[in-house]
């Protein structure tokens, strides 16, 4: 059933080519279907792309917007612009403001750029002897935190008990009966 719909578009593709000579008749297909796979794509204004917690964004590439707004923010392609952009097989560094390229940090450098002079040799207007103090902070009361924050992607330690082998709880606030030392050893090398 697949096979015959698509013949049948073909043929009403090709209606005007059918009784044309055959290397024209080739031709003429082949510059349809590389018009329906290059053109057609780039007529689609708006893509919808859902990420892996399975919220949907809408990208337009022409205008570099997405949902997430960090497309228009950044002036970067977010990663839903680059999976668009990758599908189109198109170059994501085409996308990326003009500031973020080499080409405008070599120009940025071209210049010499002079270095200060002494402080002693500064003109400054008299109007300007302001002196700036660091800002005021206070120092939050209670002990300073000792453990570091954990990572997204690192796994959570699981504590086990020294005096009966079960995890989630220490020596100090096991309530289970000792292991002897013969099965802890057991347990140790397994």
């Amino acid at each position: 059933m697949m096979t015959s719909n698509i013949a049948e578009s073909l043929n009403a593709a090709l209606k005007a080519a059918r009784n044309l000579p055959i290397d024209i008749l080739l031709e003429c297909l082949r510059s349809l279907v590389q018009k329906w796979w290059m053109v057609l794509p780039f007529n689609i204004i708006e893509y919808q792309v859902r990420d892996e917690k399975g919220t949907n964004f809408t990208v337009n590439i022409h205008n570099r917007t997405c949902t997430c707004n960090r497309f228009q923010e950044d002036e970067m392609p977010c990663g839903h612009a680059v999976a668009v952009i990758a599908k189109r097989n198109l170059g994501v560094y085409d996308y990326c403001a003009k500031f973020y390229k080499t080409e405008t940090l070599k120009a940025l450098y071209e210049e010499n750029v002079h270095h200060l002079p002494h402080k002693n040799e500064w003109n400054l207007p008299q109007h300007l002897d302001i002196v700036v103090l660091p800002p005021k902070a206070t120092i939050p009361a209670g002990r300073p935190r000792k453990k570091r924050i954990r990572s997204k992607g690192e796994p959570k330690v699981i504590i086990t008990c020294g005096k009966c082998g079960q995890p989630r709880h220490n020596r100090k606030t096991c309530r289970n009966p000792p292991i002897d030392k013969e099965n802890k050893q057991k347990k140790q090398k397994a």
